[in-house]
Protein backbone atom coordinates (compact mmCIF):
# COMPACT_ATOMS: atom_id res chain seq x y z
CA UNK A 1 0.00 0.00 0.00
CA UNK A 2 0.32 3.58 -0.33
CA UNK A 3 0.65 6.34 2.48
CA UNK A 4 -2.16 8.08 0.44
CA UNK A 5 -4.15 4.97 0.73
CA UNK A 6 -3.15 4.25 4.26
CA UNK A 7 -4.47 7.55 5.66
CA UNK A 8 -7.93 6.67 3.99
CA UNK A 9 -8.39 3.56 4.97
CA UNK A 10 -7.29 5.01 9.20
CA UNK A 11 -9.68 7.80 8.81
CA UNK A 12 -12.31 7.29 11.15
CA UNK A 13 -13.97 11.13 10.79
CA UNK A 14 -13.36 14.26 9.45
CA UNK A 15 -15.71 17.70 9.73
CA UNK A 16 -15.75 20.00 6.90
CA UNK A 17 -14.99 23.38 7.25
CA UNK A 18 -16.33 25.27 10.13
CA UNK A 19 -15.28 29.07 11.62
CA UNK A 20 -11.72 27.89 9.88
CA UNK A 21 -11.24 24.87 11.65
CA UNK A 22 -11.55 20.97 11.21
CA UNK A 23 -11.14 18.41 13.36
CA UNK A 24 -10.83 14.55 12.55
CA UNK A 25 -10.33 11.25 13.98
CA UNK A 26 -8.06 8.65 12.47
CA UNK A 27 -6.11 5.17 13.79
CA UNK A 28 -3.83 3.07 11.92
CA UNK A 29 -3.74 -0.47 12.69
CA UNK A 30 -0.76 -1.83 13.48
CA UNK A 31 0.11 -4.40 10.52
CA UNK A 32 0.47 -0.91 8.31
CA UNK A 33 4.43 -0.80 6.03
CA UNK A 34 4.63 2.56 7.83
CA UNK A 35 5.37 1.05 11.20
CA UNK A 36 7.85 -1.69 9.54
CA UNK A 37 11.13 -0.40 11.32
CA UNK A 38 9.88 2.36 13.36
CA UNK A 39 10.21 0.66 15.70
CA UNK A 40 10.76 -3.00 15.94
CA UNK A 41 9.29 -4.36 18.91
CA UNK A 42 7.95 -0.77 19.73
CA UNK A 43 6.33 0.72 16.64
CA UNK A 44 5.35 4.02 16.91
CA UNK A 45 3.64 6.63 13.87
CA UNK A 46 6.61 8.48 12.13
CA UNK A 47 6.70 11.70 12.09
CA UNK A 48 5.98 12.54 8.85
CA UNK A 49 2.67 10.25 9.12
CA UNK A 50 1.54 12.64 11.73
CA UNK A 51 2.26 15.47 9.28
CA UNK A 52 0.87 14.18 6.17
CA UNK A 53 -2.14 13.49 7.98
CA UNK A 54 -2.66 16.62 8.89
CA UNK A 55 -2.49 18.07 5.20
CA UNK A 56 -4.49 15.09 4.53
CA UNK A 57 -7.62 16.10 6.78
CA UNK A 58 -7.43 19.42 5.05
CA UNK A 59 -7.44 18.10 1.46
CA UNK A 60 -10.41 16.47 2.09
CA UNK A 61 -12.34 19.61 4.04
CA UNK A 62 -11.03 21.95 1.28
CA UNK A 63 -12.08 19.48 -1.84
CA UNK A 64 -8.59 20.30 -2.91
CA UNK A 65 -5.13 18.42 -2.81
CA UNK A 66 -2.43 20.93 -1.66
CA UNK A 67 1.42 20.90 -1.35
CA UNK A 68 3.69 21.74 1.76
CA UNK A 69 5.43 24.73 1.16
CA UNK A 70 6.77 24.85 4.35
CA UNK A 71 6.79 23.16 8.29
CA UNK A 72 6.93 26.47 10.85
CA UNK A 73 7.20 23.94 13.69
CA UNK A 74 6.13 20.68 14.90
CA UNK A 75 7.02 19.48 18.16
CA UNK A 76 6.19 15.65 19.18
CA UNK A 77 5.07 15.33 23.13
CA UNK A 78 3.81 11.74 23.21
CA UNK A 79 4.26 8.38 21.38
CA UNK A 80 1.51 7.48 18.99
CA UNK A 81 1.28 3.63 18.60
CA UNK A 82 -0.94 1.17 16.47
CA UNK A 83 -4.62 0.98 17.05
CA UNK A 84 -4.37 3.95 19.14
CA UNK A 85 -7.58 7.13 18.27
CA UNK A 86 -5.85 10.08 17.11
CA UNK A 87 -7.98 13.45 17.29
CA UNK A 88 -7.07 16.29 15.40
CA UNK A 89 -7.92 20.00 16.08
CA UNK A 90 -7.22 22.20 13.19
CA UNK A 91 -7.09 25.81 12.76
CA UNK A 92 -6.84 27.55 9.25
CA UNK A 93 -6.21 30.77 8.32
CA UNK A 94 -5.63 31.83 4.70
CA UNK A 95 -3.90 33.98 2.42
CA UNK A 96 -3.96 35.32 -0.89
CA UNK A 97 -1.49 32.20 -1.95
CA UNK A 98 -1.25 30.16 0.29
CA UNK A 99 -3.71 28.18 4.14
CA UNK A 100 -1.27 28.75 7.54
CA UNK A 101 -2.94 25.30 9.09
CA UNK A 102 -2.03 24.96 13.43
CA UNK A 103 -2.92 21.59 14.51
CA UNK A 104 -3.26 19.77 17.73
CA UNK A 105 -2.88 16.36 18.01
CA UNK A 106 -4.48 14.08 20.92
CA UNK A 107 -4.28 10.35 22.04
CA UNK A 108 -5.00 9.05 25.31
CA UNK A 109 -6.72 12.35 25.97
CA UNK A 110 -3.21 13.89 26.07
CA UNK A 111 -1.59 16.20 23.31
CA UNK A 112 0.39 14.48 21.42
CA UNK A 113 1.74 17.13 19.19
CA UNK A 114 1.27 20.59 17.37
CA UNK A 115 2.01 21.08 14.11
CA UNK A 116 2.38 24.23 11.82
CA UNK A 117 2.41 24.00 8.64
CA UNK A 118 2.15 26.83 5.46
CA UNK A 119 0.19 24.48 2.50
CA UNK A 120 0.15 25.61 -1.13
CA UNK A 121 -3.05 24.77 -3.02
CA UNK A 122 -2.03 22.54 -6.35
CA UNK A 123 -2.48 24.57 -9.10
CA UNK A 124 -3.65 22.61 -12.33
CA UNK A 125 -1.86 24.39 -15.80
CA UNK A 126 -4.63 25.53 -18.63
Amino acid sequence: MNLTTDLKNSLVASSGIQDQQITAQFCFPGDLDLFTGHFPGNPVLPGIVQVEMVKFAVELAHGNPFWIRSVKKTKFARLIHPDSPIHLSIRLAPSDDSLAVTATLKTEGQIAGKINLILQKKTVPV
